[in-house]
């Protein structure tokens, strides 16, 4: 004996999976379902961009990969248009203030030298008021250390 599908009860079938998603008990899951991921594009992004920063990692000898990271700003045009990518991205997603804030927290961190810092500071009056102004989040932190690998890697003549 075969099953039809077309031979099936919408009804029964709508009833069924209804009490399948509830339980078999009629109380509701434990665990809510887990969102559908809205931004798949972002993260794929985002993990392209991990990767080319652990390439960038294993490429550098363990001196040049040392903390700072980035100890000055490297004079090249690539250089200059890496900073101008990553410090609009910093003012338009948390205005001047955080960014300012941000950058001072890299230096704690290691990330950037404090003349580095500097340098970067000053540069921040030139970029329009932003559109979101909001806090930085774990990911806008870390699209900052692989923008800051980017700038490092200008330094050392690899792109």
């Amino acid at each position: 004996m075969s099953l039809n599908p077309r031979r099936y009860d919408v009804r029964e079938l709508r009833r069924i999976a209804k009490t399948a998603r509830d339980g078999v008990d009629g109380a509701p899951r434990e665990r809510p379902l887990r969102q559908p991921n809205r931004s798949r594009a972002e993260q794929a992004a985002r993990s392209a961009a991990f990767t080319e920063l652990l390439q960038r990692r294993r490429g550098l000898r363990s001196s040049a990969g040392a903390r700072p990271y980035l100890r000055a700003l490297p004079a090249s045009p690539e250089a200059e248009h890496e900073v101008g990518e990553w410090l609009g991205y910093l003012v338009d997603v948390g205005g001047h203030l955080r960014s300012r804030d941000a950058l001072s927290y890299y230096a704690e961190l290691g990330w950037v030298a404090p003349d580095a810092v500097d340098a970067l500071t000053r540069r921040l009056e030139g970029f329009d008021a932003p559109r979101h102004d909001r806090p930085f989040t774990p990911a806008d932190h870390r699209i900052s250390l692989v923008s800051i690998a980017r700038i490092a890697s200008c330094a050392s003549g690899r792109r």
